[in-house]
């Protein structure tokens, strides 16, 4: 019976030894690989190549708007271009043409005596004076021109009479003027030539002027037989004739 365990033991021992050298094995084979692992130099990865960049374009003038429309710095920047509208053209209102009160024959020329607005104190004034905002650039017995803002105006005498002043007659009797005398005084009219004449219309006293008749009255302008009414004014009353047309 002993004989049989101490095969047995023997056999288990053996195969415990057996396992024992070969867990050794392994384990020596393990240790290895892992030194032989370890000492082994890993090779640096090559990085790999970058993408090409594009390349940027060039700006161009039609871009550039964009940066004046858009300035964070000036808000009122505006590409658009305003054109303010034309101003209104002032048409500048001609004055009230001087008023007439009557008008004088002398050798040097004619004279008028008038005022720059009805009321005012009057002068005397002839071609080349000023009275107003008007200058006078031609007057005789019926007519006168007046230049304003290089412009001429152009009227008849008996359209400028100041009818509201006592000093003109102009719907009443035909008056002659008095002459002035030395020393201040006036003497009467001298009478009219005893020539034969119309005997509606008036004393003869030109071949183209007739002396009105007394107690005649219709207005000037009036035409009859040939001749038109004139009546002109002057600080010593009117006077007034017939023209041969």
């Amino acid at each position: 019976m002993k004989p049989k365990l101490i095969a047995l033991n023997l056999i288990l021992a053996a195969a415990l030894g057996g396992t024992a050298w070969q867990a050794r094995q392994h384990w020596m084979r393990a240790q290895a690989e892992r030194k032989a692992t370890l000492n082994v130099a890993i090779p640096a990865a090559k990085p790999l190549p970058a993408p090409p960049v594009a390349k940027p374009q060039p700006p161009t003038a039609v871009q550039y708007a964009d940066v004046a429309e858009k300035n964070l710095f000036s808000v009122d920047r505006n590409p658009a271009i305003v054109i303010d509208p034309p101003k209104p053209v002032e048409v500048k209102k001609m004055p009230a043409l001087p008023v007439v009160y009557g008008t004088m024959g002398l050798p040097s020329g004619t004279k008028a005596i008038m005022a720059a607005h009805p009321g005012e104190a009057s002068k005397s004034v002839r071609a080349g004076d000023t009275i107003g905002d008007f200058k006078v650039i031609a007057l005789d017995s019926q007519n006168i021109t007046f230049e304003w803002d290089e412009k001429k105006i152009e009227r008849k005498i008996e359209d400028l009479i100041d009818r509201s002043n006592p000093r003109g007659t102009p719907q009443g009797p035909a008056v002659t003027a008095a002459a002035p005398v030395s020393g201040g005084g006036l003497q009467p009219p001298p009478p009219p030539p005893q020539s034969s004449g119309d005997p509606v219309l008036g004393i003869k006293l030109t071949e183209t002027m007739l002396a009105c008749r007394p107690g005649e009255n219709s207005p000037a302008g009036t035409v009859q037989g040939g001749y038109k009414k004139v009546i002109t004014y002057s600080p010593f009353g009117a006077t007034c004739r017939w023209m041969k047309q």
